[in-house]
């Protein structure tokens, strides 16, 4: 087989997503013209490579042998074009996608955008949900260019490092403090608590910080979203614990109360990570001084 850049671009495409129609959108394609180019591979290579599975495709042994060499040498050409002409954010009409975190997203992605927006008119910033687990495929393959979260376990082949801190407050609906009773323990016990509790291995957050201190919390309420907690407070009369970011941007318009909390429940790190084979691409590059430029301008502890 004479290999053919269009069909080791789709091969790689829905490798990473597990799904044509997925594969499809990425490489901004009809879902036919995907199929059809799937079916020259199978003819040339004599294997079904993807088989249906329940919510996409699986791919067959002979391409997940063959998938590496070809995300190498599709890296390798991207590269060497890249090389050969010089990054310009005012010109460049690249798309940058990123993955974040639910925390991360809230607190950077506003002035994210902005100074995107400004430096970059040209380009397209996409950010999609990180899910509970990094999955370092994503960011070897180029399906994104880097992750943003809190990563408990980080895949070693990946670069990671420590982007910010944040501690945790209280967000409370006033008339429960009407009286101008300071928020201790034994309040902060007792009120019905908006609990945020993230799908997955985010849950080893605030949770394992009151159970370290013994601080205990009356839920009544679980919510999935740090945004969906502040509505909830304000309705339910309540308390939700959340980080001190989030509590900021949001007591405000809710007509809460920000109040610290009454155990000292420490700081957590959000991290970025990416793949050492980004090292020298000025893009990216560039994208990361933006972020970390904006870091330092929201002034972030760490």
């Amino acid at each position: 087989m004479t290999p053919d850049i269009s069909l080791l671009r789709v091969f790689h495409a829905v490798m990473e997503e597990r799904n044509v129609t997925a594969a499809a959108q990425r490489l901004g394609q009809s879902q036919s013209t995907v199929s059809a180019a799937l079916a020259r591979l199978r003819e040339a290579l004599g294997d079904e490579l993807f088989l249906r599975a329940r919510y996409g495709v699986e791919p067959t042994e002979r391409a997940l042998e063959i998938a590496p060499d070809i995300a190498a040498g599709l890296e390798r050409l991207e590269q060497a074009f890249r090389a050969a002409e010089p990054f310009d954010p005012e010109r460049t009409t690249r798309k940058f996608r990123l993955l974040l975190g639910p925390y991360v997203e809230i607190v950077l992605v506003p002035e994210l955008a902005s100074a995107f927006a400004r430096q970059a008119p040209n380009a397209t910033l996409e950010v999609a949900p990180i899910g509970p687990d990094l999955d370092p495929r994503q960011l070897a393959g180029r399906a994104f260019d880097l992750a943003a979260g809190r990563f408990h376990t980080p895949p070693d082949d990946l670069v990671v490092s420590e982007l910010f801190r944040d501690g945790f407050r209280c967000l409370v609906a006033p008339e429960v403090l009407a009286d101008g009773a300071a928020l201790d323990r034994e309040r902060y016990e007792a009120l019905p608590h908006v609990v945020v509790t993230p799908p997955g291995k985010w849950r080893t957050g605030v949770h394992k910080r009151t159970e370290a201190t013994g601080l205990r919390r009356n839920a009544v309420i679980s919510v999935s979203h740090f945004l969906s907690a502040p509505q909830a407070v304000a309705r339910l009369g309540g308390i939700a614990t959340v980080p001190s970011r989030v509590a900021a941007m949001t007591a405000g318009p809710y007509g809460l109360r920000n109040e610290p909390v009454p155990v000292d429940l420490g700081t957590f790190p959000s991290q970025i990570a990416w793949h050492p084979s980004q090292r020298r691409d000025e893009g990216h590059v560039w994208l990361r001084r933006l972020i970390a430029g904006i870091v330092a301008e929201l002034g972030f502890e760490g």
